[in-house]
């Protein structure tokens, strides 16, 4: 596939049949529904079970169904009557936070979320959100918490995660019990505050740019709500950016593409929008951009502005040829977990120190749970299989199963690497430093492992 090819071959993935059958259908040119009426009961039960996890099944449901099974058309029919009233209680939840948050004098932007509607979804009705997602400026965030708190909101976690982008999850503490509807009307709404539109201590390189996003906030209304927001340009802008964050983070990114490529799709003759991306959004942020415009097309086949189509072909050599690569990586990673993106990654950082960070984070767990985390039973979103009762047997086990899947997966980046590399002829000494030190630390991380598992 070259930098212009359209779409992957979805056959070429390591993903379900099904999940093919569904990209396929979610296709903006020529979309294919044939694969999908073929699937058994089997198929379409392992499917919606996907589509909940990937927020894909209201995408699903809008797509034309005269060929599925009964029980799913009445599924989906269900599952969008259910979230029809979940915005309702929606728009309440974030009246309710933003009259407090006025009250308390704190300035904020909703970002994500129904803020997406129209442009990238047709409808907030049409989109899954369990959350609201409020940015405020960092010397705001402590007073627009309070403020929170006293409307019943509380923090769930005690420490905040190193490479979250907002503060403790705040919510308030109910008798809603969950009963496996993620489109539950009643299932309430927690609140992130968000300090930051892009977190360089994560990414590890800064985007200068971003600092405009706020200054150029706007207002506008749906469904009778108004609220602050991100300019049209800067919303198209964060969410590639979103992408491009969770990409490095090995995040399930399936969503945000489809909502990418309907924008760019629907507004791929828009000369005015893509002039003022371009007079606003200087050329090192639109390459950025680029990543995902990139993704976008080749998963879901949107038409591009030829502004967008320059942009991706400018893009440098080493970062068309790891798209060329590895841009179904993301695809496969949601079955099969890969570290691709850590080639993509350290093409954009500058320092050694921010290199060497990045390599150490290759081999190490990011975080490694406390014993009584339920996640510790949670593997790529989808429930382990348990150890048995005993907390501490099982959590032998998790930090077991954490060692040698971080060595399989960095041993295999490596490996994955070196093939691309060798196959564009672009392997320099300080390549060959670098795997030397890769494989360093693949003995440490051994070490480690051994221990643990003489422990367990």
């Amino acid at each position: 596939m070259n930098v212009h090819t359209t779409t992957i071959d979805m056959s070429a993935l390591q993903i379900p049949r099904e999940v093919a059958a569904l990209i396929a259908a979610l296709q903006l040119r020529e979309p294919d529904t044939t694969s999908l009426e073929k699937l058994d009961d089997q198929k379409w039960t392992s499917l919606l079970a996907f589509c909940d996890l990937a927020h894909l099944t209201l995408p699903l449901a809008q797509l034309p169904g005269s060929g599925f099974p009964s029980w799913v058309i009445e599924r989906l029919n269900t599952n969008v009557s259910d979230n029809a009233l979940r915005f309702e209680r929606m728009k309440a939840t974030y009246k309710e936070a933003a009259e407090a948050l006025d009250r308390a004098g704190v300035d904020h932007i909703l970002i994500k979320g129904f803020t997406q509607a129209p442009d990238y979804v047709k409808d907030p009705r049409f989109r899954a959100q369990s959350d609201l997602d409020l940015y405020c400026p960092p010397e705001m965030i402590e007073s627009a918490r309070t403020a929170l708190q006293s409307t019943g909101y509380k923090s769930t976690e005690m420490r905040q995660s190193r490479v979250a982008d907002h503060i403790p999850t705040m919510v308030r503490i109910g008798n809603w019990q969950w009963r496996g509807n993620p489109f539950d009307p009643e299932m309430p709404l927690s609140i992130e505050l968000h300090f930051c539109l892009w977190n360089e201590a994560v990414s590890l390189f800064p985007i200068l740019e971003v600092d405009g996003f706020w200054e150029r906030r706007t207002t506008r209304v749906i469904d009778s709500l108004s609220f602050s927001c991100l300019s049209p340009v800067d919303q198209l802008g964060h969410l590639a950016l979103h992408i491009l964050r969770n990409l490095f983070a090995r995040e399930w990114v399936v969503h945000h593409v489809r909502e990418l490529a309907t924008f760019l799709h629907s507004h791929a003759n828009d000369d005015a929008f893509w002039e003022a991306w371009s007079e606003t959004h200087n050329s090192s942020l639109r390459q950025l951009e680029a990543i995902a415009f990139y993704h976008a097309r080749a998963w879901f086949s949107c038409q591009l502005h030829q502004r967008v189509e320059k942009e991706i072909a400018s893009l440098s050599t080493i970062r068309q040829s790891w798209l060329h690569r590895f841009a179904g990586s993301a695809i496969e990673n949601m079955f099969y977990r890969n570290k691709d993106s850590f080639w993509l990654h350290v093409s954009f950082l500058q320092s050694p120190r921010a290199k060497l960070t990045l390599l150490k984070q290759l081999f190490m767990p990011s975080q490694i749970l406390p014993i009584n985390s339920p996640a510790t039973n949670i593997d790529n979103r989808r429930s382990r299989r348990s150890n048995g009762t005993n907390p501490y047997k099982q959590y032998a086990a998790y930090l077991v199963s954490r060692s040698v899947s971080y060595i399989h997966l960095s041993v295999t980046t490596l490996l994955r690497g070196l093939r691309w590399r060798l196959s564009h002829h672009q392997l320099v000494r300080q390549f060959w430093i670098f795997l030397a030190a890769s494989f360093f630390l693949t003995w440490a991380c051994q070490s480690i492992s051994s221990s643990s598992i003489s422990f367990y």
